[in-house]
């Protein structure tokens, strides 16, 4: 498992999780969003920053293939909340830290007292925002219910239950190219606690390796050690039909 102790940016949304219907509106008013939405000033400064969490905008605000797919495609296309899963994981510390929990049902409290003993360096407030960011995404998003990612019930404390869920091959892929970049290195053992696939989903390691070995690309090798990387020029690599950017 990840050192958590070194990781930064535990909450960066201003206590606000991603919505479903804030992204939906974004991408019907691309260019006016900001004026003509209904959300408060730290809920737009919330929503902003989940864009570049989400790989919905890159860090200069364009919008992403993964961004455009949406448009495309809708925000019901549950295959693309997959890839959006996987760029939330890689690039909101305590999306990973969840993520490496496993499946089960824990209350937002356990929650809570669970990363401050993971973390102890974080101050009580930064432990409470972030659960409170990560809750509201799973809540309000189909990462939570539909993708078996924590589906929230309950009110004071709210209770998170993660039941996992398969992914498809293009989510394979992109989890994998994250877990390259985030590693920074072309060989990735087996023996490690690291953000593969099935931590990311919270799915079957067995089905995942089976599907690995199967899968027809040609950017990675696998073996009885662990993955290879073939491309490691960073370049784009095709997840289905989504040319996905590594830069």
């Amino acid at each position: 498992m990840s050192n958590w102790y070194y990781e930064k940016g535990w909450t960066r949304h201003r206590i606000f999780g991603l919505r479903k219907e804030w992204l939906e509106f974004y991408l019907s008013d691309r260019e006016g969003w900001r004026q003509n939405s209904t959300l408060g000033n730290r809920q737009v400064d919330s929503f902003a920053t989940w864009l570049k969490t989400a790989g919905i905008e890159d860090k200069k605000g364009n919008l992403t293939a993964l961004g455009m797919e949406f448009i495309r495609r809708g925000v019901d296309d549950l295959s693309l909340w997959e890839l959006l899963w996987v760029n939330v994981v890689f690039s909101f510390p305590t999306a990973r830290w969840y993520a490496h929990l496993g499946l089960g049902t824990w209350s937002t409290t356990e929650l809570k007292a669970m990363l401050e003993q993971s973390v102890p360096r974080l101050a009580e407030r930064t432990v409470i925002n972030a659960i409170m960011e990560l809750a509201g995404l799973l809540e309000r998003t189909p990462v939570g219910k539909e993708l078996g990612q924590g589906h929230v019930g309950g009110n004071k404390p709210r209770r998170i239950s993660r039941i996992g869920r398969e992914p498809n091959d293009s989510a394979i892929i992109h989890s994998i190219g994250k877990l390259y970049l985030q590693q920074d290195r072309t060989i990735l053992p087996w023996s490690e606690s690291l953000a593969w696939p099935w931590v990311v989903f919270g799915c079957s390691l067995d089905s995942i390796l089976e599907r690995l070995i199967k899968m027809d690309q040609d950017y990675f090798m696998i073996d009885d050690k662990g993955i290879i990387i073939c491309r490691s020029e960073k370049e784009e690599w095709q997840c289905g039909d989504i040319a996905i950017s590594w830069l």
